[in-house]
């Protein structure tokens, strides 16, 4: 595997970890909240209690789905799949507007799933695997 297709590899399992723990980090306030807050009580019926509630579960849910992607394209990637490049290469141009981890992140993907060494390694017979 080429260095740059390693780094994008590592890049793409970096990006995914983070957002399964950002994931995780939403999951953990909205049931601190529920605990704190209540569900049967007044202050559970107040406006932002509410659009944390259901805002903070969409976020968990496209945070860890958005993750699994990235987990899924790095094994691809590990695997020669040309979907894994395609999919990596995606995902990287949706990491750029994340700034500032995820600009840098989505310009090394991108950098290195775009080499034409990459190119070359994906093309070439997956002799072995």
């Amino acid at each position: 595997m080429p260095d740059k297709v390693k780094v994008a590899r590592l890049c793409l399992l970096v990006s995914g970890w983070l957002k399964l723990a950002t994931a995780a980090l939403f999951s953990f306030i909205l049931v601190s909240g529920a605990v704190f807050v209540g569900s049967g009580s007044e202050r559970s019926g107040l406006l932002g209690n509410a659009l944390l509630g259901r805002l903070g579960i969409l976020l968990a849910m496209a945070f860890t789905a958005a993750g699994i992607l990235d987990l899924v394209a790095a094994s691809g990637v590990r695997r020669r799949a040309a979907w894994g490049r395609g999919l990596g290469v995606i995902l990287g141009v949706l990491l750029i507007p994340l700034v500032p981890v995820g600009t840098v992140l989505g310009l090394f993907v991108l950098s290195g799933l775009l080499d034409p060494g990459a190119r070359d390694w994906f093309s070439a017979d997956a002799d072995g695997f």
